[in-house]
């Protein structure tokens, strides 16, 4: 039971070591020596565990992966109007991207650029992720056609990949400082806003 414990400590310590460097200093500067180095382990120890360094990015990238999963999940709650679903699944959405804004960023230039690396998110949003947001826009606002909820879903990421995306130059270029909790939170508002409008105090 301890050794489970102790290869299990191991493993996440390994995955641990692996964010850190993607999130501080990209993908191309992953070395499976400079993981073990961070995570107090040998390079034996970071290939009996995951076998190659891709393998252990991929691992690394599924974590992050899940977080954001679970916050698509608060729109299949059903002890919850429709609105207050979107909201806590935008809160908790944001919350992950604001966490590692770098991850992020190398995550979605790896999906475009390098195959090697695979993209769960993207499969996740394919199969799931998109139809659960637009499913909810449609309860907020049952009188648009679904191309308008699948175009109000688009608008809805983008907005919110955004700030990821550009990073500082946010803050260069608008003088706005998104990593300021007032700010994001008011930010946060008028998403909300733009897609219930009126239609928020009745389903929320």
């Amino acid at each position: 039971m301890n050794r489970k414990s102790h290869e299990l400590t191991t493993k996440d310590r390994i995955i641990k070591a692996t964010l850190d460097i993607i999130n501080g200093e990209g993908f191309q500067n992953v070395t499976i020596r400079k993981i073990a180095a961070i995570a107090g382990v040998n390079v034996a120890a970071v290939n009996y565990h995951f076998g190659s360094k891709d393998a252990v990015i991929n691992q690394a990238l599924n974590t992050i992966t899940l977080r954001i999963v679970e916050a698509f999940a608060c729109l299949k709650s059903d002890e919850l109007g429709p609105s207050v679903r979107l909201e806590s699944f935008i809160r908790q959405y944001s919350k992950v991207t604001m966490e590692y804004p770098d991850i992020i960023r190398n995550f979605i230039s790896q999906s475009l650029h390098n195959n090697m690396v695979r993209s769960e998110y993207q499969e996740y949003l394919r199969k799931e992720g998109i139809t659960l947001v637009a499913g909810t826009i449609a309860e907020i606002r049952p009188d648009e056609s679904e191309t308008v909820h699948y175009l109000r879903t688009l608008q809805l990421l983008s907005s919110l990949s955004f700030p990821i995306l550009m990073g500082e130059r946010v803050a260069e270029i608008t003088g706005l400082d998104l990593n300021d909790p007032d700010l994001s939170d008011r930010y946060i508002e008028l998403l909300v806003n733009n897609i219930t409008g009126g239609a928020r105090a009745a389903s929320g």
